[in-house]
């Protein structure tokens, strides 16, 4: 009898719900009937809404405004470096610093046979590499000037304008820290023999930590090795923080945030967290062997040959796309078509180019801008406000928003 009460009172209350839903409908019938009008408004309104979203968020763009214009000197091989606050530019005859109004700041001169240039925050440093002579600079110009004892390999700068550079020599590898003045900070000496060839290295920006990649040389073959150098203190300087070896060269190696270090090769890319003693976090290789790699402020992405086989009767894209975040999830996948000669990339926008034509994606895939330009171009990239992309051709530096 208890269960006979229990599915009645059940039956009841569906009954008062199911009324109620029916009465619902029937006002929203009505009020629909009498404010027919209003109701295709708001239909026809709402649809023009989404589809003008997906217009401007799917279309492509195949035509550009210029924004700005700076004249190049004569010199096409100069080098450009994009700040906040203006372009530095420097060659072999010099380096000088543009604001974003267009006035130079200033103008150092000197004679370089091969400049190299590192930056970090308000500091850039230029070294000539196979000579021995580095410039340290901030916005304001020059702050120092240091003579090295060897031969430059290679150079970093710091927040601090702290400089490290690797030295030269036919049997062992020397990697000195120096202040701006000059002075010595630290010094790390390798056998080419036993720890290898120093291929790359990554300065942190408070300069107290130091990645560098070598070649080794074993056995007749050549593998890669990653170690890393504390220079916080006396004691953790004096030997290596961490060393990890690799079947890959590692041409690459960079600090992407203060205690984060990413190093790429062409089979895959590690990072690992860097503090008072180091961790690998993330070791991720690639499905194909690496054809071009870029890096941005939160992802790398690597081009690579498309390996999906076609059907029959139909084709595939040439190139495919991948890009990871730095804890190794993947954010983007996509193939295309376009043949390029180099990448450059934001955190949102990815572009390629060739001499005469450009194709920029969204992480999304979309290809948001095709254009043939009439004349060679040497790079595109992107500039600091959002939506708009430094051309540089033979003649001119330009800014262009897409139209």
């Amino acid at each position: 009898m208890g269960y006979t009460r229990d599915m009645e009172k059940l039956r009841l209350h569906w009954k008062k719900v199911w009324d109620i839903i029916k009465y619902r409908c029937w006002l929203l019938k009505g009020w629909l009937a009498d404010h027919k009008k209003i109701v295709i408004g708001v239909v026809i309104a709402a649809a023009v809404l989404i589809g003008g979203v997906l217009w401007f968020l799917l279309r492509t763009y195949h035509n550009y405004e210029v924004v700005s214009t700076t004249e190049r000197d004569s010199d096409t091989s100069a080098n450009y470096y994009f700040r906040d606050d203006g372009v530095i530019c420097y060659s072999k005859d010099g380096v000088s610093f543009t604001n974003n109004n267009g006035d130079m700041i200033w103008n150092q001169v000197f004679g370089m046979a091969a400049p190299k240039m590192s930056a970090c925050d308000e500091y850039i440093a230029i070294g000539d590499v196979g000579a021995n002579s580095v410039y340290i600079f901030d916005g304001d110009g020059l702050q120092g000037q240091i003579r090295l004892e060897k031969p430059l390999e290679d150079i970093r700068v710091s927040r601090q304008g702290v400089v490290a550079v690797v030295l030269s020599d036919d049997a062992s590898s020397q990697i000195n820290l120096y202040d701006r003045q000059g002075g010595i900070l630290a010094s790390v000496k390798a056998s080419i023999e036993t720890t290898g060839y120093p291929l790359s290295l990554a300065l942190s920006e408070d300069a107290t930590r130091l990645a560098v990649s070598y070649a080794v040389f074993e056995g007749g073959k050549i593998s890669g090795r990653v170690v890393f150098y504390n220079f916080s203190n006396a004691e953790a300087s004096s030997s290596p923080a961490g060393t990890f070896d690799y079947e890959q060269l590692i041409p690459r190696i960079e600090f992407v945030s203060d205690q984060t270090v990413l190093a790429c090769g062409e089979a895959g890319f590690m990072t690992y967290r860097f503090k008072d003693t180091v961790d690998e976090r993330v070791n991720r290789t690639f499905e194909a062997e690496a054809r071009s790699i870029f890096v941005t402020d939160s992802h790398i992405g690597v081009v690579t040959r498309n390996t999906e086989e076609a059907e029959e009767g139909e084709t595939v894209d040439k190139y495919a796309l991948e890009v990871y975040n730095f804890s190794g999830g993947k954010a983007a996948d996509f193939t295309f078509d376009f043949d390029y000669r180099s990448v450059s990339a934001s955190d949102k926008d990815i572009i390629f180019y060739n001499n005469q034509e450009c194709e920029i994606y969204t992480y999304r895939g979309h290809k948001k801008f095709q254009y043939v330009f009439e004349h060679d171009i040497e790079s595109v990239s992107p500039a600091e406000k959002a939506g708009e992309y430094i051309l540089m051709d033979t003649q001119s530096m330009q800014t262009i928003r897409l139209k």
